[in-house]
């Protein structure tokens, strides 16, 4: 973090000195907190990557006085952060990529500790549902999902199709989803298929039902 502060741009608006204090009495209380949520929302991430990044952004504020939730402010920063890694390295975390949510909807960053150990636990819930599919759906929905293989590629890796690739993800995707109760299915935004994108072509039938 400080190494960001150190070499932060000379013009700014307020003195490295001022911002230094800044963020060790408003931002750095709440690392701790945010180092949760991170490792609950994104567990695919880096979180130390993602909060020296965020130390870093906010190293180049010209001013704070217009910040008036400096934890708001840290956690949306954060969330930002981890949003443009994702669909640069196309990793997606658990939630996210079996299709129960998109990240852009993802929880106010201003939830309280409860709400968030409630988070934790859903995507505990996701991912013992997740561990449950047979073998080689697991291993295929983990590989698409989590690990972010492309659909090709896992086709190759299992020396199987792609349509069965396809159809195991699904069919996972689907079991997962009948397992949750209508008030845990309430709790996520699922994202739903843009008009004109709905797949054809033959499917492969068989395997596990």
């Amino acid at each position: 973090m400080l190494a960001c502060f150190i070499w932060g741009d000379e013009g700014s608006r307020v003195s490295s000195h001022q911002l230094v204090a800044w963020v060790g009495r408003y931002i750095l209380p709440h690392e701790r907190q945010l180092r949760v949520w991170l490792r609950a929302a994104f567990p695919t991430v880096d979180v130390d990557d993602v909060v020296q990044e965020t130390y870093c952004r906010i190293s180049r504020l010209d001013g704070f006085a217009h910040i008036d939730d400096p934890r708001r402010y840290f956690f949306r920063a954060a969330r930002n952060v981890v949003l443009e890694q994702i669909r640069r390295e196309r990793v997606v975390s658990i939630d996210a990529a079996s299709g129960l949510a998109e990240l852009d909807s993802a929880p106010d960053l201003s939830h309280s500790p409860e709400e968030i150990v409630a988070e934790r636990h859903m995507l505990a819930r996701i991912e013992r549902l997740i561990d449950a599919l047979p073998d080689r759906a697991r291993q295929i929905f983990r590989l698409r999902k989590i690990d972010g293989m492309a659909q090709r590629d896992i086709a190759m890796r299992m020396h199987i199709s792609e349509t069965v690739v396809e159809n195991d993800v699904a069919r996972g995707l689907k079991r997962i989803l009948d397992q949750l109760s209508d008030e845990e299915k309430a709790e996520l935004p699922i994202r739903r298929r843009e008009p004109g994108k709905a797949r054809s072509g033959r499917r492969e039938t068989g395997g596990w039902r």
